[in-house]
């Protein structure tokens, strides 16, 4: 069986089977396009060898540049197909077996943004629609403000700050959100993550509460064509694309210094979880990690506030006065 046959194969059963998520399909899509394109498209794939994966990996770092992320990110889905072919008994053994890779990934914490600026940001959106406060949410005049075309944007927009900073969740998770999914009664949202894991993120106060609902009351003049919390103004779905540009636009129109993008709100989620005392296993199921170890990495980020808390409160001065 030629390579670009079993390629197809491949994204079919991730598709179908594993039910991936269309963001992971296309990153897998791109990881394999590569690989056919360097191991040639025709190459029968039981000739596929070790030596060839060492090519592709010396080639994805050598020829392409790509960082360390990157090439462990297509090393993985490699590693995913050819187990699967061994498992479909397309190929003896898999190539990958007790095969040594060993990339070292650089130690990169993730950036927080700081509470001044997230107060910026979040309230940024709410003043374009011409409020000062939250006590807005639900009035009349609040409701009004959605029907124009770049007010709804800046809807969604506020909307979307609020459920990636109370939730954490990632951006994809946040497009994903359908309404039946939302429970305002008990202020829950279920979350569908990765592996299709499901869990569940609280809106923590009555605000974002009534923020979901006054945004569902406005997206039905836009007749929305899907059940997704979030729409376009054309009433189909919106993208994470979308999401990613909106939220740019609002940095932008703070005129802050950070380019904040929705990942940098599920760092700074966790991060202020942590320094506000809430227990990391907490923090850990709120983020859908899966192992604790993936969520110890914003123990380190809290620098300033510890300096702050340990000047504060240290009784080195007490005690040496007597």
């Amino acid at each position: 069986m030629q390579i670009h046959e079993v390629l197809e194969q491949f994204l079919s059963h991730c598709r179908h089977s594993k039910k991936l998520s269309d963001h992971t399909l296309r990153a897998y899509t791109i990881d394999l396009e590569q690989f056919k394109e360097f191991a040639k498209k025709n190459q029968d794939i039981t000739t596929c060898d070790r030596n060839l994966i060492r090519g592709f990996l010396q080639h994805l770092f050598e020829v392409r540049g790509l960082k360390e992320s990157s090439v462990k990110r297509r090393m993985a889905c490699l590693k995913a197909m050819f187990g699967w072919l061994e498992d479909e008994m397309v190929i003896e053994r898999t190539p990958f077996y007790r095969l040594s890779l060993k990339i070292k990934l650089p130690k990169k914490l993730p950036r927080a943004v700081p509470r001044t600026e997230l107060n910026i940001l979040l309230t940024t959106p709410l003043r374009s629609l011409g409020f000062k406060s939250r006590k807005a949410y639900g009035t009349n005049n609040f409701l009004k403000a959605g029907n124009t075309r770049q007010g709804f944007i800046q809807l969604t927009t506020l909307l979307s700050l609020e459920i990636l900073f109370a939730t954490g969740a990632r951006v994809g998770e946040l497009t994903q959100i359908k309404l039946s999914d939302i429970d305002l009664s008990e202020g829950v949202i279920k979350i569908k993550g990765k592996g299709n894991r499901e869990r569940q993120v609280y809106l923590p106060d009555e605000y974002s509460c009534t923020l979901v609902r006054a945004y569902s009351d406005v997206r039905t003049k836009y007749s929305p064509e899907t059940d997704k919390l979030l729409i376009n103004t054309r009433g189909g779905s919106a993208s994470t694309q979308l999401i990613r540009l909106y939220i740019r636009m609002a940095s932008e129109r703070a005129n802050m210094e950070l380019r904040v993008t929705p990942h940098m709100l599920r760092h700074s989620t966790a991060t202020h979880l942590l320094v506000a005392g809430l227990d990391i296993r907490f923090v850990q199921r709120l983020l859908g990690h899966q192992s604790i170890t993936t969520t110890e990495i914003y123990t380190h980020v809290g620098n300033t506030e510890l300096k702050s808390a340990v000047c504060k409160n240290h009784p080195i001065g007490e005690i040496m006065e007597g």
